[in-house]
């Protein structure tokens, strides 16, 4: 029964960092431009960096999820901050013009905590993983104080959750710039349209709500 409590454990955490990870965010964008502009290896140390921030939200939500969620809803700013951010982000990426220069961010460390940084400073997702403790709470309850080794289980299935998709974002951005030349020249405006879309799916949520 214990066994089969740290196996659903690291389920929850695998399919809730591959759910969050599935839709178009400047995580995975970002991946998917760098192996572009770059290559796969040097893409994956962004990735590295982004699932281990997802591993620190969730384990910062898992310990104050409650109370974080309650700030965020009460401080709209935050909010309409972030979709701000985001369609600016696509404005820039539709206007910007493709480049070849290749020297910038070429270290593994800035590019690993580039990668920290987005996945670390995606301070919405404190509200999912709340809302995916509450949803898995019929079958086990994850909280601060859940034993240290359950607590394990669900980091370790976030990081290979998020890891995993990543790359496969990774390995699709690599066939389609090796296999249509005009991938790459277009991908600035397939990230702007996409980031302008999802923060004005956004903004209409938090009208609505």
């Amino acid at each position: 029964m214990i066994i089969i409590a740290y196996i659903l454990t690291l389920s929850i955490g695998l399919i809730g960092a591959i759910i969050a990870t599935l839709p178009p965010s400047a995580t995975n964008l970002a991946v998917v431009k760098y192996t572009s502009d770059k290559n796969l290896t040097k893409g994956l140390h962004l990735a590295y960096g982004a699932a281990l921030g997802e591993v620190i939200i969730a384990g910062l939500a898992l310990a104050f999820g409650v109370l974080a969620k309650r700030i965020f809803e009460k401080h709209e700013w935050i909010q309409i901050t972030f979709i701000v951010i985001m369609i600016a982000v696509g404005i820039y990426f539709l206007i910007k013009k493709t480049t070849e220069n290749d020297s910038e961010s070429s270290s593994r460390p800035k590019r690993f905590i580039n990668g920290l940084l987005l996945g670390g400073l995606n301070i919405p997702m404190f509200i999912y993983w709340t809302a995916i403790f509450s949803i898995s709470s019929r079958y086990v309850v994850l909280d601060k104080n859940s034993p240290w080794l359950l607590i394990l289980c669900f980091l370790v299935g976030v990081f290979a959750g998020k890891f995993g998709l990543l790359y496969l974002y990774g390995r699709a951005s690599e066939y389609m710039t090796s296999n249509f030349s005009k991938f790459k020249g277009t991908l600035n405006k397939i990230i702007g349209v996409v980031l302008i879309v999802a923060g004005g799916i956004q903004a209409i949520k938090l009208l609505i709500a």
